[in-house]
């Protein structure tokens, strides 16, 4: 009978060398995440691809879905915050998450990856060291000391963005609907935050 592993939080990185090995795993992943669906893609390829040992890419990531939230992780840290206008948070989440939006569409099978597998991993994980989406829209408002209110708003607008992301990856909306639709309701859900500075 096959052995079930006991749920555990993924490795982190100490030095130098691993953070590079883990670099790779992200990138390899991604890279075939953009090619093949996410039933396809094998730890081991990913493995290979990256140049690092199966074991190596399990102490990081103990599931494939784990991996690819954590690729999905790495994209929203990387995504550029708009310039800003003091005055216009609202325009400035609205640019942010339209961007998220028109970059995850230019990979959709590997945006597909990465929904999935937040959805996988949030329901059981803490997400403890990892950036989320709500924290770049509080940063990208200007938002220095949000209060309940504003995380909630944050937390509203996020879970839109998935969702729209999640109907776009799956042919369900054309990229510029999933655009102006992304738009529209950061129009509608952060009115409060409309004229703060």
């Amino acid at each position: 009978m096959p052995r079930i592993a006991e749920p555990r939080e993924p490795g982190q990185p100490s030095t130098a060398g691993q953070q590079e090995r883990r670099r790779a795993i992200l990138r390899a992943a991604a890279r075939l995440g953009a090619e093949s669906s996410l039933e396809r893609v094998q730890m081991s390829e990913i493995a290979t691809a990256a140049g690092v040992a199966l074991g190596t890419l399990y102490r990081y990531y103990p599931s494939k879905h784990h991996l690819y939230w954590g690729v999905l992780a790495t994209a929203v840290e990387k995504l550029p915050a708009p310039p800003r206008d003091p005055g216009d948070p609202v325009g400035a989440v609205a640019d942010f998450l339209e961007n998220a939006v028109v970059e995850l569409l230019r990979r959709p099978q590997l945006g597909r990856a990465m929904l999935v597998s937040a959805n996988a991993v949030r329901s059981a994980e803490t997400g403890v060291g990892i950036v989320t989406m709500r924290d770049r829209i509080i940063a990208v408002a200007g938002i220095t000391d949000p209060d309940a209110g504003d995380l909630q708003l944050a937390r509203l607008a996020e879970q839109t963005a998935y969702g729209i992301m999640t109907w776009a990856t799956a042919g369900l909306l054309e990229p510029e609907e999933a655009a102006a639709d992304m738009r529209r309701a950061c129009n509608l859900l952060l009115a409060p935050w409309a004229g703060q500075e």
